[in-house]
């Protein structure tokens, strides 16, 4: 049963640490413990644990353990017994991980939490490669490209959004009754984030316009797939000036026009 920073064990509505008790391995409530599971008498528990310590302090801690701990804690292997402290720093979390507990801190278990609950690919990104030819390669290449997609901070922002699939369209405004239905204003079928960008077929005809402009101006060729037009990555045979340029006009263009909802 562990003793420090543990959420149920307060001083002063707050868990509790005490350095010296720690770096002298007292990390447990068994710790505190004698042979019988009464709490060791405070001249019995600094002889054994060898430690600074003051009786106020020690009486302080006792008084903040909760009974049922106490009474868990007698049938309970001590944590340093589980984790074999004594003998090695390290714990062995699983057959490729091995933490040095004398030298993590807080980062690291942030980012064992961070491996351990995302284990799948992202909700967006999945949805999106549902309706279109997007591989891992490719949406590392969306991934790196955000930065220099366009170069308006808040065009950056709505990039990241659709990736993501948060950009509110009348079926999410519907669905929590801001609008009284999910029709699309141009063309009146059911909205949703794959209508609103690709589906709709005022959508395709204004980015059809939009294209045919670029190519008018720069007198080029471009053709680009629904891949290319949402998310900036070439994949086509064309010069990476010109696409680049075309995804930086093309999303202003997209920005300053808007979409009402």
């Amino acid at each position: 049963m562990i003793l420090f920073n543990n959420k149920k064990i307060l001083v002063g509505g707050k868990p509790i640490f005490i350095r010296e008790w720690s770096n002298n391995n007292i990390l447990s409530v068994q710790k505190l413990l004698n042979s019988n599971g009464q709490f060791m008498f405070f001249q019995e528990f600094k002889n054994k644990s060898a430690c600074k310590t003051n009786l106020l302090q020690s009486y302080q801690v006792i008084s903040a353990i909760p009974k049922n701990l106490v009474t868990k804690a007698k049938n309970t292997v001590p944590l340093e017994s589980e984790l074999n402290i004594e003998n090695s720093p390290f714990f062995q979390l699983d057959d490729l991980t091995a933490i040095h507990l004398g030298k993590a801190n807080t980062r690291d278990f942030y980012c064992l939490l961070n491996k351990k609950i995302h284990t799948r690919g992202q909700t967006g990104p999945t949805k999106w490669t549902q309706t279109m030819h997007l591989d891992e390669e490719a949406w590392e290449r969306i991934f790196n490209s955000l930065k220099n997609i366009c170069e308006e901070s808040k065009l950056k922002e709505f990039q990241f959004k659709l990736i993501h699939r948060i950009v509110v369209t009348k079926k999410e405004l519907f669905r929590y009754g801001i609008k009284t239905d999910d029709e699309c204003l141009y063309c009146g079928d059911h909205d949703s984030i794959d209508h609103t960008f690709k589906d709709c077929e005022f959508v395709e005809l204004f980015a059809k316009n939009v294209i045919d402009w670029f190519n008018a101006v720069n007198n080029s060729k471009l053709i680009p797939t629904i891949e290319e037009k949402l998310f900036g990555i070439m994949s086509g045979p064309y010069d990476k000036a010109l696409f680049k340029s075309f995804c930086l006009r093309d999303r202003g263009r997209l920005g300053n026009e808007g979409r009402p909802i």
